[in-house]
């Protein structure tokens, strides 16, 4: 039984998921006092959250999804040089005709893989992290996700996604298959990670009415929204939804 036709349309389907943190202006007036964001590593928002500590994940694999964009082993080094702490084992695999290909340009795609391992790794240290690249259409990014969740040979147990795009754009089809590999992602003990955007209530949409982003609001996926954590002495102080205002971001919903 034909359920889905994918790969006639060859459009972007997803974008990925994150901001450049952007300064704020300290020439609104002399007397005026800004404060910067102050920046955590991923390891300090581990520890907030009371994750293990000086665990080894050795033995366990994370897949993440990219859709563009590659990163670079001496970018990946340094980072994690200055965290004091070994890279991890980085497997490429390609989807489709997918590849790790870096543009140099961090505000690009490259931004989101390099982030994605980052954090990644720096949680789960000694973990090997598969990044599994396709092509960015509803096809690519179907396969790579039913090639990640049935990848005998690197076996992640956790998938992180930080592509997605308003649920309004997808089509029955591509909902319908997607869901499918998400349900069978959850059957297998795989659990899927989604980014639930960073636009909004209206992800991104211009039409005046409320929108949910996919595969983030598929009910197979763990959304993952954004906060703005404030730290005290290890320990979290305030958190609240992540809004912006004028820098144009906060958190998605699903």
């Amino acid at each position: 039984m034909v359920t889905a036709v994918l790969g006639l349309d060859t459009r972007p389907q997803a974008m990925p998921h994150f901001r450049i943190r952007q300064q704020r202006s300290h020439s609104i007036s002399m007397r005026a006092t800004v404060a910067e964001p102050v920046v955590y590593t991923p390891p300090q928002v581990a520890a907030a959250y009371d994750f293990p500590q000086n665990v080894d994940c050795s033995g366990q694999c994370i897949g993440i999804i990219e859709l563009g964009g590659g990163y670079s082993d001496e970018n990946i080094g340094e980072y994690f040089a200055s965290l004091g702490m070994a890279p991890p084992t980085l497997v490429a695999v390609a989807v489709d005709g997918g590849a790790n290909q870096p543009t140099g340009d961090p505000n690009g795609p490259d931004g989101e893989v390099e982030l994605d391992i980052e954090v990644a790794g720096a949680v789960a240290p000694g973990a090997k992290l598969a990044v599994y690249f396709a092509p960015n259409t509803d096809a690519g990014f179907l396969n790579a996700l039913t090639t990640a969740i049935h990848d005998s040979t690197n076996k992640p147990e956790v998938i992180s996604i930080s592509w997605g795009g308003p649920e309004n754009t997808w089509s029955q089809a591509s909902i319908q298959a997607m869901n499918r590999a998400l349900q069978d992602a959850a059957a297998l003990g795989v659990t899927v990670c989604v980014a639930a955007g960073d636009s909004g209530s209206t992800d991104g949409e211009n039409d005046g009415l409320y929108h949910v982003d996919f595969p983030a609001s598929s009910p197979y996926a763990l959304a993952c929204g954004g906060t703005r954590l404030v730290v005290e002495n290890g320990q979290i102080a305030s958190e609240i939804v992540w809004n912006d205002g004028s820098q144009g971001g906060s958190t998605g919903e699903a």
